[in-house]
C-alpha cells in the first residue's frame, strides 16, 4: 500500500488570525531584554480560562431544559409551561426534552418552579460548553509553510505513520521548528489501510463548529449539513468565524485521501455529516484596547439535539471534540457541571440505537472527568505526542478509575482549515494560493485532535466487520450489538506500551489507538472479546462472555443479568449440553421434556408426525434436542410407541 499525499507547488499552511494577534500584542514595543519571564502553559491557560469564563455565560440566560415523566399528557405539559411562565421553543423527541424560553435572568427561579411540578423528571439550565481555539498550547504559525515547502505533507502526519522523520513543531513562542519523532509512535494507519480503506456508506457525524464542506479536500464528503445553533449563527460552516475547529477535526477523521492534495484522513472513504453544534462567540479580553478573541460555544441543548439526530439518521460514529475544555485558577473544571441530564440521556439513546460515540477527554492535565467524554457509553480519548508520551496538556485517568479509554496522537496535528482563512492570509502575506487546486491546512493540538483519529478508525472497523449494515438493530452472529463489537475491537486492538516502552495503561484503560490492531483482533464469534481472552471454562461450546450475557428470548441476545452458568456445561440439568441447546434453538435454562414438539415450533401438529415418521423410517436424522422432544416413551430412542403418542398429542390440540 503506497498512500502518499503529493506536495503541491505552494501550499499555504496557516493558523487562525488569533495567533498572530496574540503574538503581536505580546511583543509590541518590547525588546527581548525587557520581556517578562514566560508564564507556564498551565498558568497561561488558567488565566485565559478565568478571563473567558467571566465573559461567557455559564448557561443561556433565557432558556431551560425540561424533561417530563414518561406518559405525561400534552395538556399537563402545556399547563406546566403556563404555570412556570415558559414558552416551548423546540422538543428533542428522542429523549422527550423540552427546550423552553423563560424571561431573561430568571433561569434558576424558573427551574425551581418546574421542579415543584410532580410531572417533571428534571429541569436544568442550558449549559454552555466553551471551546477555546486554540487553548492547548502553541502551534506552528504561517511561516511554517516556507520551512516545509516541497515536502510531501503525509510526512507531516507523524501520528499516522512515524518513522522518526522530520516534521514541524513550535518553540515556546509559537515559532515553527523542525523536530524528529520516535519510530513507531503512531497508530499504524498505512498498515490498517492495507486491510480496508473503509466505505462511503459508513457515516461519521462531526458535532463541532461546522465543516468547510465546499473546499477541495471536503467536497463530496459531507452527506448532510445541518445547524443546531441556527439562532446564533447563519452559517453551516465556519470560515466566517476564523475558528476552523470543526473543519480541522473533520479532516483528521475522513478527508479525501490519496488524491494528490493535502493530507490523509484516518477513515479514508468514510463519509461525514456536518452537524453544527457550536457557534462563534466573540469576547473582548482587553476592553480599553479592544483585543477580541473568538471562542466556540456549544449549548447542551444543541449537543443533545445533534446526538439524537445522528442516532435517528443512520450515522455509525459520532465525534464530539468539545467539553468545558477550561480550568480555573485552582486547576478545577470551569465549564459545564459534572454531567448534564439532557446530554447524558441523548448519549444513552444514541448508544441504544447502535452508534459508536467518541469524545475528547479534555486538556486540563489532570484526572477530572469531562463530559460528554466521561459518559459510560462514550469512548473518552486522551492525547499523545510524537515520542508516545502523554501530551503535557492531556487529561488522563489512573488505574482504579480508568474513565479515559484510549489515547491517540494530538500534538502538532496537520489537518484541513477553512479555505477563507487561507485566501485571507495569502492576500495579506503575499502567499500564492489556489483554492481550486490546493488544500488549506494548519496545525492544531489537543484532545480535540486525538478524538477524530479514533472516530475515523471506528468507521474503518465498522466497514470491515459489518459491511453494508446500518447501526440500528445491527447485531453480530453472537447477538452482540455491532457498536459494542466495534468499540471492543478499538480497545482490545490498542497498543499497551509506547515506542520507548511507556506504559499507556497508566494514563488510559486500554492504551494508544492502533488501527491495524483494531482491524486484526481475532474475534471469531464477534462477541466483542478476542478469542485469546474469551475462555470456555466449562467446555460446552459457548464462550464465557456469551454465557454471562445470555437471554433466552430471543435466543442468543445479550441482556446482562440473565445468565447461563459459565462453569456448568448443562445449566438446566436436562442432560443436554448448553452449547447444543443454543445451536438447535432450545432454551439451555429450561429443562427440555418429551412433549412431541419435534420441530420445536411451539406446538404438536401434523408437521411433527411427519418429521417423526421420516426419522423412524430412516429418511432423515433428528438432532439431539429434536430427539429428546420426540422420545415420549423416554427410553432414549425413537420408536413406534413414540410416534403413536405424538399422533395422540397432535389430535388433542
Amino acid at each position: 500500500m503506497k498512500m502518499r499525499a503529493k506536495s503541491v507547488h505552494s501550499l499555504l499552511l496557516i493558523v487562525p488570525l488569533l495567533t498572530l494577534m496574540a503574538a503581536s500584542a505580546l511583543t509590541a514595543g518590547k525588546s527581548p531584554a525587557v520581556v517578562a519571564p514566560a508564564a507556564s502553559s498551565a498558568e497561561r491557560q488558567a488565566a485565559l480560562a478565568a478571563a473567558i469564563r467571566n465573559q461567557v455565560p455559564a448557561f443561556a440566560p433565557d432558556r431551560v431544559l425540561i424533561r417530563f415523566r414518561p406518559g405525561t399528557a400534552a395538556a399537563e405539559t402545556g399547563k406546566a409551561h403556563r404555570q412556570a411562565g415558559g414558552r416551548l421553543l423546540q422538543e428533542i423527541p428522542a429523549i422527550g426534552v423540552h427546550v423552553v424560553k423563560v424571561p431573561g435572568g430568571k433561569v434558576n427561579e424558573k427551574i425551581a418552579r418546574y421542579a415543584r411540578n410532580p410531572n417533571v423528571l428534571y429541569a436544568e439550565p442550558d449549559y454552555n460548553r466553551v471551546l477555546v481555539i486554540p487553548n492547548e498550547g502553541n502551534d506552528p504559525g504561517p511561516a511554517a509553510g516556507g520551512i516545509i515547502a516541497g515536502r510531501e505533507y503525509f510526512t507531516e502526519q507523524w501520528g499516522l505513520n512515524n518513522t522518526g522523520q522530520p516534521h514541524t513543531s513550535s518553540d515556546l513562542l509559537g515559532n515553527p521548528i523542525q523536530v524528529n519523532g520516535i519510530p513507531g509512535a503512531d497508530i499504524d494507519a498505512p498498515e490498517g489501510w492495507d486491510i480496508t480503506n473503509g466505505d462511503p456508506a459508513v457515516k461519521i457525524a462531526i458535532l463541532d463548529t461546522g465543516i468547510d464542506c465546499d473546499s477541495i479536500e471536503h467536497a463530496g464528503k459531507c452527506v448532510e449539513e445541518i445547524s443546531f445553533v441556527g439562532s446564533y449563527s447563519d452559517y453551516l460552516d465556519d470560515p466566517e468565524d476564523y475558528v476552523g475547529h470543526g473543519t480541522h477535526v473533520a479532516g483528521i477523521a475522513a478527508v479525501h485521501t490519496n488524491n494528490g492534495i493535502g493530507v490523509a484522513g484516518v477513515g479514508w472513504n468514510s463519509s461525514l455529516g456536518n452537524l453544527k453544534t457550536c457557534f462563534a462567540y466573540q469576547i473582548d479580553l482587553l476592553p480599553p484596547i479592544g483585543y477580541y478573541v473568538t471562542v466556540g460555544v456549544c449549548p447542551v441543548s444543541a449537543s443533545a439535539a445533534a446526538i439524537t439526530h445522528a442516532a435517528d439518521n443512520g450515522y455509525h460514529v459520532i465525534n464530539m471534540s468539545y467539553g468545558s475544555d477550561l480550568v480555573d485558577t485552582n486547576g478545577d473544571p470551569a465549564g459545564a457541571p459534572a454531567q448534564p441530564n439532557t446530554e447524558t440521556d441523548a448519549v444513552a439513546y444514541a448508544w441504544s440505537q447502535g452508534v459508536v460515540l467518541v469524545a475528547a477527554a479534555g486538556n486540563d492535565n489532570n484526572t477530572n472527568r469531562l463530559y460528554p467524554a466521561a459518559n459510560d457509553d462514550v469512548i473518552a480519548i486522551g492525547a499523545t505526542d510524537h515520542i508516545d508520551d502523554r501530551a503535557s496538556f492531556s487529561t488522563f485517568s489512573i488505574p482504579g478509575d480508568h474513565w479515559v479509554a484510549l489515547m491517540a496522537p494530538g500534538v502538532d496535528t496537520l489537518s484541513t482549515a477553512p479555505v477563507a482563512n487561507c485566501v485571507f492570509l495569502a492576500d495579506i502575506l503575499g502567499y500564492p494560493f489556489d483554492p481550486l487546486t490546493e488544500g488549506c491546512l494548519t496545525w492544531k493540538s489537543g484532545t480535540s485532535m486525538a478524538s477524530p483519529h479514533v472516530a475515523g478508525a471506528a468507521a474503518l472497523v465498522w466497514a470491515h466487520l459489518f459491511p453494508g449494515q446500518s447501526p440500528q438493530g445491527c447485531t453480530s452472529p453472537s447477538g452482540v450489538p455491532c457498536n459494542a463489537v466495534v468499540r471492543s475491537h478499538l480497545e482490545y486492538g490498542a497498543d499497551t506500551s509506547g515506542a520507548i516502552a511507556q506504559n499507556f495503561l497508566s494514563w488510559s484503560q486500554y492504551g494508544r489507538l492502533n488501527v491495524q490492531g483494531a482491524l486484526s483482533v481475532v474475534d471469531t464469534d464477534l462477541d466483542g472479546l478476542p478469542d485469546a481472552v474469551d475462555n470456555d471454562d466449562d467446555n460446552d461450546g459457548l464462550t464465557d462472555s456469551f454465557e454471562i450475557n445470555y437471554a433466552p428470548v430471543p435466543p442468543g441476545t445479550y441482556t446482562p443479568g440473565q445468565d447461563l452458568d459459565p462453569l456448568s456445561a448443562d445449566t438446566d440439568g436436562d442432560g443436554l449440553n448448553d452449547g447444543d441447546e443454543v445451536t438447535f434453538g432450545s432454551d439451555p435454562m429450561v429443562p427440555d421434556t418429551a412433549d412431541g414438539d419435534v420441530n420445536l415450533d411451539g406446538t404438536v401438529n401434523a408437521a411433527d408426525i411427519l418429521l417423526a415418521t421420516r426419522a423412524l423410517t430412516g429418511t432423515l436424522s433428528l438432532n439431539v434436542v429434536q430427539l429428546l422432544h420426540a422420545d415420549m416413551v423416554t427410553d432414549g430412542a425413537l420408536t413406534a410407541g413414540d410416534l403413536v403418542r405424538i399422533q395422540q398429542t397432535a389430535l388433542s390440540n
